[in-house]
């Protein structure tokens, strides 16, 4: 069976994805600062473990000592939990990116249809619109709508 129209729309108002350009840029760069920090601790933490194994060696120790071992030891958990944060920032970035962005592309959804539907109404109907409750820009919603009780009072 196909979905009425009530249905498509409210799946559409449903959706994060608002404007996929905004909000997957917006994840994008944060998970690119995300990255370079991740990258910044592993190149640290790597750099580290070259130093040990280099004071191992000037000591003269043999390659199977039992401190090689540790080293790599302990270099294999770092890799291993430094994967575990990774895929961990990474969910937390796209999920939480979907909601902040969501939070803010939203009004400005809401307030770009509100304009386009009067701009090409025949007799366009002046009235109040309303954000959702905790998305960003509520100022934006509240000038629009000065604007509509400034209008309404000219007439």
């Amino acid at each position: 069976m196909g979905k009425s129209a009530a249905e498509s729309s409210n799946r559409k108002k449903s959706s994060l994805l608002i404007n996929p350009k905004f909000q997957w840029t917006l994840i994008g760069y944060a998970s690119f600062i995300a990255g370079l920090i991740l990258l910044a601790v592993y190149g640290l933490f790597s750099f580290g473990f070259h130093e040990f194994v280099s004071i191992g060696t000037q000591a003269g120790l043999p390659s199977d000592h039992v401190y090689f071992q540790f080293i790599r030891m302990q270099e294999t958990t770092f890799l291993r939990v430094i994967a575990a944060i990774a895929l961990l920032i990474a969910v937390i970035l796209i999920v939480g990116g979907l909601i902040i962005s969501h939070k803010i592309a939203g009004p400005i959804y809401r307030m770009q249809k509100e304009l386009t539907t009067m701009a090409t109404a025949e007799n366009p109907e002046l009235r109040n619109i309303n954000f959702r409750k905790g998305d960003f820009f509520p100022e934006l919603a509240d000038a629009f709508n000065a604007l509509v009780k400034s209008f309404k009072n000219k007439k």
